[in-house]
């Protein structure tokens, strides 16, 4: 009942309000005006269609630089079993005590390890760190966040920064 006498109570206040004349007359514009009626069905002259609004186009996001790897191309940086390099396609990588070979570039970087660290072959995507070596092989897969180098355990670290366009940016990492 509060919500009907609240909404008659609105009605009426805009009613009064609507006319811009203060002295009382309804309004020529109001519903109350004698002006003559016309059907929908028939049109007058005044009725001009509106133009069709041009939608207008969405700018397309601008593509996102692929990062850049902190020792480039440079496979001799990873010597010292510690780089982070740009490969593409199948390239290996020789360093103290073994060797890293990227198989293929897809969704994932593949690779085969072989050497002081045990071997191994599998597949690294971004955010999951694989550690060969020290009491055997362990990972970190399915985070939502890159775990940084700083918690990896004592081993060979890999892990993949990007995949992407045919390349990949490899880590390599010995504590």
């Amino acid at each position: 009942m509060k919500v009907i006498t609240a909404t008659l109570a609105v009605a009426l206040l805009l009613t009064a309000c609507g006319s811009g004349d203060d002295s009382g007359a309804p309004s020529a514009s109001g519903p109350s005006a004698t002006a003559p009626s016309t059907s929908a069905s028939s049109p007058t002259p005044s009725d001009t269609p509106s133009p069709t609004p041009t939608p207008t186009p969405k700018p397309k996001p601008k593509p996102v630089a692929p990062p850049k790897a902190k020792d480039g191309t440079n496979l001799a940086a990873c010597r010292d079993a510690d780089c982070q390099v740009q490969v593409s396609g199948r390239t290996t990588i020789k360093f103290r005590g073994g060797k890293l070979v990227i198989t293929k570039i897809d969704k994932f970087a593949h690779f085969e390890l072989s050497g002081q660290f045990g071997g191994g072959s599998g597949q690294l995507g971004p955010g999951a760190p694989v550690t060969f070596g020290g009491g055997g092989m362990s990972g970190t897969f399915g985070g939502s966040q890159p775990v940084p180098r700083s918690q990896d355990g004592p081993g060979l670290t890999l892990r993949v920064e990007y995949v992407g366009n045919g390349r990949a940016i490899v880590d390599l990492h010995n504590v």
